[in-house]
């Protein structure tokens, strides 16, 4: 069972995931305009399949980034549910389930994390 101290605490968590979420769409944005910089810029083929590959990793985190931020928005919703009365408790609890969504975000920051580096390495060996 939840308390409203605590649907308010996971709220106020839920905020902060979407402020970071929002950070990363932007970010793959910024990596997405270098990208095209470089395409337009040629380089041997070796870089220009490099500049394939990173452009389809940031699709594919793009992608990740909008199913989490959907699974977010469909758990936060059941937050206000719950809060205002509208929903029973979830079989798995709400807790669990909160969990569950911010290990999805730590998961995703883990592998973005690893691909900006690996991005960083790609960038500094060809400029």
């Amino acid at each position: 069972m939840h308390t409203k101290q605590q649907l308010n605490e996971m709220k106020h968590e839920h905020d902060q995931w979407q402020d970071r979420l929002r950070f990363y769409k932007d970010e793959i944005s910024h990596f997405n305009n270098h990208l095209g910089r470089l395409s337009i810029s040629g380089g041997g083929q070796d870089v220009m399949a490099n500049v394939e590959r990173f452009q389809n990793q940031f699709i594919r985190q793009r992608e990740v980034l909008d199913i989490i931020r959907h699974d977010f928005k469909q758990h936060e919703n059941l937050i206000e549910a719950l809060e205002v009365g509208r929903a029973a408790e979830p079989n798995d609890g709400i807790q669990r389930i909160h969990s569950i969504q911010r290990d999805k975000l730590e998961q995703f920051e883990n592998i973005f994390h690893d691909l900006r580096n690996e991005f960083n390495v790609f960038l500094n060996k060809i400029e």
